[in-house]
């Protein structure tokens, strides 16, 4: 089940990363500024929440057999 939670994570990751990349490209098209990227990278969140989930795992998976 963790395979499938991981695939909906990355796919949703994929979905968000499309739909910035298609706001900015129109806004471009209409000559706006694109507006600036603040705050933490999206690829460093999802990292972060991947090590936290196979982390997770592997810690529940490690004190459940222990």
């Amino acid at each position: 089940m963790f395979k499938f939670l991981t695939l909906l994570l990355l796919l949703l990751f994929a979905w968000w990363r499309f739909r910035r990349w298609w706001r900015l490209r129109l806004a471009r098209a209409r000559g706006e500024p694109p507006p600036p990227e603040s705050g933490i990278r999206p690829i460093t969140l999802l990292s972060l929440a991947l090590l936290g989930g196979y982390g997770g795992f592997l810690l529940w998976h490690l004190f459940a057999r222990g």
